[in-house]
């Protein structure tokens, strides 16, 4: 019971559960106000993450980047394989996140997408939201390997204001649906 009390705690803590007056706990609706302000702070956190990049990136990093572009270019188009792209996804952001090192900054950014992890999932559906942020990845490592810093956070937040454009655009429909 303690760990599992200590678990919830910890949810609450997060944001990602409420606690009820009588008892038990529920799973927030998100809004577009939280959207909003998640995708904000992953801007901020990834500015920082980049900017460690360009001074810790190796050779054999970028080839592992570009390993993962080439597996997602085979199967981007096949709309049964976008579960494989968002795992390809996952993996590209989390070898950009081992590069800078900073587990407490990737702390932070994995607490984030697991608020928004659902309506993540449903944005890879999306054939041209994962073509489009398919294409922001080859360009992500063609800035890192010409070490053009501002470009790249520049390229981010066009990526992650897409992201937060399509996810508003999902909710909306998802509160329209439940009207």
């Amino acid at each position: 019971r303690t760990p599992l009390r200590e678990a919830i705690r910890m949810l609450e803590l997060e944001g990602l559960i409420e606690g009820r007056e009588k008892g038990g706990v529920v799973v927030p609706k998100i809004t577009k106000k939280d959207v909003e302000e998640v995708i904000k702070i992953r801007m901020a956190l990834e500015a920082v993450i980049f900017e460690e990049i360009f001074e810790k990136v190796t050779e054999q990093d970028i080839k592992k980047l570009e390993k993962n572009i080439n597996k997602v270019e085979l199967i981007i188009q096949d709309e049964k394989e976008c579960l494989e792209v968002f795992k390809y996804f996952s993996e590209f952001n989390k070898t950009l996140y081992n590069i800078a090192d900073l587990p407490r900054v990737v702390n932070l950014i994995n607490n984030l997408n697991l608020y928004l992890k659902k309506f993540r999932k449903i944005s890879i559906e999306n054939g041209n939201r994962r073509l489009s942020a398919h294409k922001d990845h080859v360009k992500m490592v063609e800035f890192i390997k010409k070490n053009r810093k501002k470009e790249i956070v520049d390229l981010n937040k066009k990526h992650l204001t897409e992201a937060k454009e399509f996810l508003i655009q999902q909710l909306e429909m998802r509160d329209r649906k439940s009207s």
